[in-house]
């Protein structure tokens, strides 16, 4: 199976991510009911608060150029934020083997 993952970060200033709590949540819940969206996650690094990782796969780069079509939430959210940095990269995969679980 193929598919496209996009993995970054997004390093904000201290406190930004608390802030921001409940407009990500708000956000990565309705992009998971996006057409080609298989799982979309942000998640802050266990050694540091102010850095979120991003990781999603998708259908194929159709639906990736749809959902980045159609980013007005995030970015009305993110308009005041404090971010420092931004890194997000789009790959194409293909599955492999599972490493561990079933």
């Amino acid at each position: 199976m193929q598919m496209m993952i996009v993995a970054g970060t997004a390093r904000f200033a201290a406190g930004e991510i608390d802030r921001l709590q409940s407009q990500l949540a708000a956000w990565v819940a309705e992009v998971r009911r996006r057409d080609g969206c298989i799982a979309y996650n942000y998640a802050r690094d266990i050694d540091d608060p102010d850095l979120l990782h991003i990781v999603e796969q998708w259908r194929d780069d159709a639906a990736i150029d749809a959902h980045m079509s159609d980013m007005g939430v995030l970015m009305n959210a993110l308009a005041g934020a404090k971010m420092e940095a931004l890194n997000v990269r789009a790959y194409e995969a293909d599955y492999k083997r599972t490493l561990m679980g079933e």
